[in-house]
């Protein structure tokens, strides 16, 4: 996770990045809670146990708080998939897709898709990122195994993707809250399943 994004801090004693981190960590769980219309800096204060003050001197607005948090929470560096095998690339693709899900900012970043649609102008930008960086690196996963041979020339990135990384996503929005841990526990099986199911469907389509 990055540092806390924060203004610059002006003479006299250093603010303390504990601080920004608790309100950041507070404004990402309450934005995917509630979402953005009643989304409130009060509400951020009361989680964090903080200042009001305080976030005010960081973030003036609720916009820019918001938008700090949740580039910080979902902003990533890229990491580059490349085992030199395709079913050990899109194995690690679906399992980082899965841990994001299950993690504690996938909610958010679940909620900031749709949300983009109706506040285009706060969440369109950073959408379209996280979009466009996530498809880019898992359509080269396909064209690097097209490349080695693995899979036929005809094969097609977005039908293979859309069905291994669509079948995630549903599976995490489709199971019942209360059998989630059991799904949580079993997630590494269902990784392998999928992956497998895919891989031979893509290859039996357009054979290497």
């Amino acid at each position: 996770m990055r540092e806390p994004v924060t203004a610059a801090a002006g003479p006299g004693r250093p603010r303390d990045a504990e601080v920004g981190r608790k309100a950041l960590r507070a404004a990402v769980e309450l934005y995917a809670e509630l979402g953005w219309a009643k989304f409130t800096v009060d509400a951020v204060v009361r989680r964090a146990g903080i200042g009001k003050a305080a976030v005010y001197r960081r973030w003036p607005t609720r916009e820019k708080l918001v938008a700090d948090a949740l580039e910080w929470a979902l902003v990533l560096p890229a990491i580059a998939i490349d085992t030199g095998n395709v079913d050990d690339d899109l194995r690690e693709l679906a399992r980082a897709l899965m841990a994001h899900y299950l993690g504690p900012y996938g909610l958010a970043g679940l909620r900031l898709h749709v949300e983009a649609r109706a506040y285009p102008e706060l969440f369109g930008e950073l959408a379209a990122t996280l979009r466009r960086t996530r498809a880019l690196e898992a359509r080269a996963i396909v064209r690097r195994a097209i490349a080695r041979g693995e899979l036929g020339e005809h094969a097609s990135p977005t039908l293979i993707l859309d069905t291994l990384l669509g079948g995630v996503l549903n599976h995490v929005l489709a199971t019942p809250e209360e059998l989630r841990p059991e799904m949580t526990a079993r997630s590494a099986r269902y990784i392998e399943d999928i992956t497998a199911f895919v891989l031979t469907a893509a290859k039996a389509i357009g054979p290497p």
